[in-house]
């Protein structure tokens, strides 16, 4: 009989055929059992710092999965880091180091992406993006902008309008502002 889970993802922690060279599902390469055991059991404990955030720098905000693994490779290489809920609380984590160590975690984040976004070589990252600007037309955006005034595009990805009593951004379809209470018409947008 044969063994069907003789390779593994290294990154889903699936076992597949003997013959599969490529996760189906995660589209990276699988590594043999003794291999996938050696890089657990390679994995020393995290070094944890209780910093104050103000004195780090985030290297990355992403899914439970994604700050996992690299949580991984910073336990892998020494660097201390702090991981937190990301704000607005959600489903996403952000992590921190010292800013000593940012350079090293940095490349390292690098390598994590590359793995976990074989397609991703030369996207740009999020701290180089430029939110002062429309990125239909180019012009000036205001910091609460929800629409370019030039072009019209719509820059909330939540259809989202100003309520006409305090006039804090709120989603176009609730009827009672969350903020001040004001009751919205919903004829009225």
């Amino acid at each position: 009989m044969a063994d069907y889970d003789s390779v593994y993802c290294p990154k889903c922690k699936v076992g597949f055929a003997p013959d599969t060279a490529i996760c189906p599902i995660c589209k990276v390469p699988l590594t043999s059992e003794d291999e996938f055991e050696d890089e657990d059991r390679e994995i020393p404990e995290p070094v944890i710092i209780e910093d104050d955030l103000s004195s780090l720098k985030k290297l990355r905000t992403a899914d439970p999965a994604w700050i996992h693994r690299l949580q991984d490779r910073l336990a892998v290489a020494a660097i201390p880091h702090r991981i937190e809920q990301y704000d607005p609380p959600g489903m996403s984590f952000s992590i921190y180091v010292r800013p000593g160590d940012f350079s090293l975690a940095k490349d390292i984040d690098e390598r994590v992406f590359a793995a976990e976004v074989p397609d991703g070589e030369g996207m740009p990252h999020i701290e180089d993006l430029d939110y002062s600007s429309c990125p239909g037309c180019g012009s000036w955006l205001g910091e609460n902008d929800l629409k370019c005034s030039s072009c019209g595009l719509n820059l909330s990805p939540i259809d989202r309008r100003r309520c006409p009593g305090c006039d804090e951004v709120i989603e176009a379809n609730v009827t009672v502002c969350p903020y001040c209470g004001y009751e919205i018409e919903s004829s009225k947008t």
